[in-house]
């Protein structure tokens, strides 16, 4: 199912950018949303932050169905009796957890907004954005999840066609709801739910084209199927819950120094996670391509791969530092036109561009180990960091009153992440262990 014909730069980033393309639209409708209501109100805007970084972190705590799933049908690659019983397993989690984390988040949201350090004046304004949003919760998750299933199979052109469809749905039905019909901050949610489950209808007509999945979803899945599934999404549930309460711990700090603090701190947050989000497709070719190599036991063209990879992702991040420095300004006008808001950013912005590079390799590190299915290490080093690096730098907000040393916490994390990262990398790949 996965067709790669040489091991040029050229293929490789030829491969990748599907899922680059892809990985970049899905942070994208967040940040017009961002842009949209952020020129309308900057209460619409800091209310924004607080949902966004419920539902974001919902979203990353269960992103082991994302990896996991894409893991697991790109190691099947070779023997299709074994993919449909794989989607099963993996569209079985996604449904089990998408409702149980959607009742969850609807009848505790008044205590994660207090958990969250939401201001009392901006309660209602919340509201509005959170209910319609967590009735699409889990479509959202089946949605990823579907999107993920593509991407092992190989189809990650697919995947790019479907995020950029529902994509333009979104930014096209939250400009609609908000300036046409002038439906508050809701409508940037209905946007959001309406696009989401229009890409769940269009990617499951897509999976079960492949006949592959047609044969095998009803039949007994492989011996160990769902252990081993539920092994794998504990280890990623472990990392990524870690690295989720730290960006939520992160916008509750910065909601404890007032509205304009939150609001400079969510437009930081979008532009970090959209090169985040951009290097997970360089990270997502190391996940297919190293369990479908590793699991072949082709080492040889494993080793190419992976350090073309790391070579693709250090550009990608001196390009990003490039733009950060040079379009500053214009990036920041894009998002507000408050200069007390502006005026929060522009301490930290040289932070922000020149931390791109090793947050480029963290995160392509990422993906290769997924490959390996390294997933208890990843698990084990992000709790580490999350306890002994992030929680300690990003305290001295809380004393300081000063954003600053937030970021750096997030910074020197990534740090910790490139470094674990590339020790194991080549321990499991390039020493021959």
């Amino acid at each position: 199912m996965i067709r790669i014909k040489d091991l040029s730069y050229k293929t490789l980033l030829i491969f990748s950018l599907p899922s680059i393309l892809s990985s970049l639209l899905e942070p994208l409708a967040s940040i017009v949303d961002t842009s949209l209501v952020g020129r309308l109100d900057t209460r619409w805007l800091a209310a924004l932050a607080i949902c966004s970084i419920i539902f974001n972190s919902f979203t990353w705590i269960f992103n082991f169905l994302i990896h996991a799933s894409t893991q697991s049908l790109s190691q099947a690659g070779r023997e299709s009796k074994l993919v449909g019983g794989r989607v099963k397993v993996a569209l079985g989690f996604a449904t089990t957890v998408g409702i149980l984390s959607g009742l969850f988040l609807y009848f505790s949201r008044f205590g994660l907004y207090q958990l969250a350090g939401t201001e009392r004046q901006l309660i209602p304004i919340i509201e509005a954005y959170f209910v319609v949003r967590v009735m699409g919760h889990p479509i959202t998750l089946i949605y990823t999840t579907m999107l993920s299933i593509l991407r092992g199979l190989g189809k990650v052109s697919l995947c790019f066609y479907l995020v950029l469809g529902t994509t333009l749905v979104n930014i096209i039905c939250s400009w609609y709801f908000l300036y046409h019909l002038g439906s508050g901050i809701e409508g940037a949610a209905w946007g959001t739910v309406l696009a989401n489950v229009l890409g769940a209808l269009l990617s499951g007509i897509a999976i079960f084209s492949v006949s592959e999945v047609r044969r095998g979803f009803w039949k007994s899945e492989e011996k160990g199927a769902w252990l081993k599934f539920g092994k794998n999404s504990f280890n990623i549930f472990g990392r990524s819950a870690t690295l989720t309460g730290c960006f939520f711990l992160g916008t509750r700090l910065a909601s404890s120094l007032g509205v304009t603090s939150l609001a400079g701190h969510q437009i930081l947050i979008q532009l970090w996670l959209f090169t985040s989000f951009f290097l997970d497709g360089v990270a997502v070719t190391g996940t297919v391509l190293g369990a479908y190599y590793y699991e072949s036991k082709n080492i040889k063209r494993l080793k190419i791969i992976y350090s073309k990879l790391l070579v693709i992702g250090a550009a990608f991040g001196v390009l990003f530092t490039l733009i950060y420095l040079i379009g500053g300004k214009y990036i920041w006008s894009i998002f507000t036109s408050d200069v007390s808001v502006v005026a929060v950013i522009i301490p930290l912005w040289p932070l922000i561009y020149l931390s791109q590079i090793v947050n480029s390799i963290a995160f392509v590190y990422d993906g290769l180990l997924f490959g390996l299915e390294d997933f208890a290490y990843l698990r084990n080093w992000m709790i580490a960091g999350g306890l002994f690096i992030f929680l300690p730098l990003s305290f001295g907000t809380y004393f300081e009153k000063d954003l600053l040393w937030l970021w750096l916490a997030f910074i020197c994390l990534n740090l910790f992440r490139t470094v674990s990262g590339g020790v194991r990398v080549y321990k499991r790949v390039f020493s021959g262990h």
